[in-house]
């Protein structure tokens, strides 16, 4: 009973105390009545004079009302909704050793170079056009903080146990996390294909290599679906697709080409009369019956225009049937005509070919060309005779012939490095290869045009441009 009296006490003390400060604090919310309690000790003195507290409290009712109506409504607001957005990207990611031959400081990779040097050629110091080329890469701070470290091999520009003795040393004993250079006769499927290793080659690659490397393989120069989709753009510019009923023929090893080109065809406005397969392309005397055979039955479709990827047997048929149907071709190799005896100016020969570097450099245009020259240039590689070996960009036959290579070096290098550098931190095979698929467009030195996405193996997007055939050459060169 007597605690029960006391706990009465205590209820009616406190409401006591929370009428005075009530009445005091002029507080008209009954649940703020226990933090009312301070107010005893401040407001004795505003007791005395009640009547005259409304007009101070009038005042700065106010001034707060003017200024926050004005600048506080929009500024407040407005920065702590930008400060919070900044803070996360000013978080460093940790950089790991994310992959095979990825660590906290390096990107490992393969390099090799082909010495074309048994066919007459001098393009100077192979290896180094390549280290110079990372150079520039580590002297920009490298892929997100990390350096590549290159291992660099000249191998001979024919041949294959030369470099697959090449990938086994790099991927097992460089423990390389990519290969990047150059190669040929599909020697890049022993890193895709055979030890799950990226390959970046700095040169075209085939339908074949494309079919085994398990999505890793990619490349500087556009693949051939690419050059001939860029072929009929091109000759559907001039007015030669439009409108126009065509024959296709390519080669039966090539079919996968047929359906995707046939629709490039079709949506330029062209109708297919027929489709032709060659089979025989090792036996000269076997492809040129087929062809002539193929030639016949042209003659009776009788099409506005013919679409050869063998334009230089499909020509010759053409000329011993003394048939002149307008062909289109990508083809621009002279000696593929001239080794078969036929004469590109017998017959209305339309060739579209992908733009030489020279002709890049000559335009003067291409900021990334000039930076890549420079670099080598800066970087004052000498031969054996102390001689400091500069880009020959005139193409002096007494000096080593070195602008593609040197090109063709920064192009592999930059393209490995703007993938590797999208794919972020955390490096690894399927970051790569998502980064890739999601690039898009790009700038490297020599292309007027670049870029990755889904699906696409080569770069360069650079339109195809018109050549013809000069007599005094002997050889296809660009128009205008």
């Amino acid at each position: 009973m007597n605690r029960k009296k006391w706990r009465n006490l205590v209820f009616i003390l406190v409401a006591v105390f929370a009428l005075v400060a009530t009445s005091c604090s002029g507080s008209e919310d009954a649940d703020d009545a226990p933090a009312a309690e301070p107010a005893p000790t401040s407001a004795p003195a505003p007791a005395d004079e009640p009547a005259d507290e409304p007009e101070p409290a009038d005042e700065p009712a106010d001034e707060p009302a003017d200024e926050p109506s004005d600048e506080p409504a929009d500024e407040p607001s407005d920065e702590p909704s930008d400060e919070p957005a900044d803070e996360p990207e000013a978080t460093p990611v940790p950089l790991t050793a994310s992959f095979r031959g990825v660590t906290e400081t390096e990107i490992r990779i393969g390099m090799t170079s082909l010495d074309a040097e048994m066919f007459g050629f001098d393009q100077g110091d192979l290896a180094s056009k390549w280290q110079v080329a990372v150079d520039a890469v580590n002297a920009k701070g490298g892929i997100n903080g990390r350096m590549l470290v290159p291992f660099i091999d000249v191998l001979d520009v024919i041949g294959t146990v030369e470099a697959d003795a090449t990938c086994v040393k790099f991927v097992e004993d460089k423990m390389v996390f990519a290969f990047v250079g150059w190669l040929r006769e599909d020697n890049e499927l022993c890193y895709t294909e055979r030890n799950n290793t990226i390959a970046v080659n700095g040169n075209d690659v085939t339908p074949e290599a494309i079919s085994r490397s398990n999505g890793l393989l990619f490349a500087t120069e556009a693949t051939k679906l690419g050059i001939q989709r860029n072929l009929v753009a091109a000759a559907a510019a001039d007015g030669l697709i439009d409108g126009k009923r065509v024959h296709f023929s390519i080669l039966a090893s090539e079919d996968s080409l047929t359906d995707p080109l046939l629709e490039t065809l079709e949506a330029h406005g062209a109708t297919i009369t027929s489709v032709s397969r060659v089979t025989s392309v090792g036996d000269v005397q076997a492809a040129e019956a087929e062809h002539d055979v193929i030639i016949q039955r042209i003659a009776d479709e009788d099409p506005d225009l013919v679409y050869s990827l063998e334009p230089a047997l499909m020509s010759g048929a053409m000329i011993r049937a003394g048939i002149d149907i307008p062909q289109i071709t990508s083809e621009s190799s002279e000696d593929l005509y001239l080794n078969l005896g036929v004469d590109p100016t017998a017959i209305q020969l339309h060739v579209y070919a992908p733009a030489q570097i020279k002709t890049f450099w000559d335009r003067g245009d291409d900021p990334l060309l000039n930076e890549c020259v420079d670099n080598y240039n800066n970087a004052q590689i000498t031969d054996e005779d102390g001689n400091v070996e500069l880009v020959n960009v005139t193409e002096d036959p007494s000096q080593p012939i070195n602008l593609n290579l040197v090109v063709r070096a920064c192009q592999t290098v930059w393209l490995f490095a703007a993938i590797a550098t999208a794919a972020g931190p955390n490096l690894t095979n399927e970051t790569f290869l998502e980064a890739a698929a999601n690039l898009g467009p790009i700038d490297l030195p020599g292309m007027s045009a670049a870029s990755m996405s889904e699906g696409k193996i080569g770069a360069d997007d650079s339109p195809l441009v018109k050549v013809i055939w000069d007599d005094e050459k002997e050889e296809f060169v660009e128009t205008g």
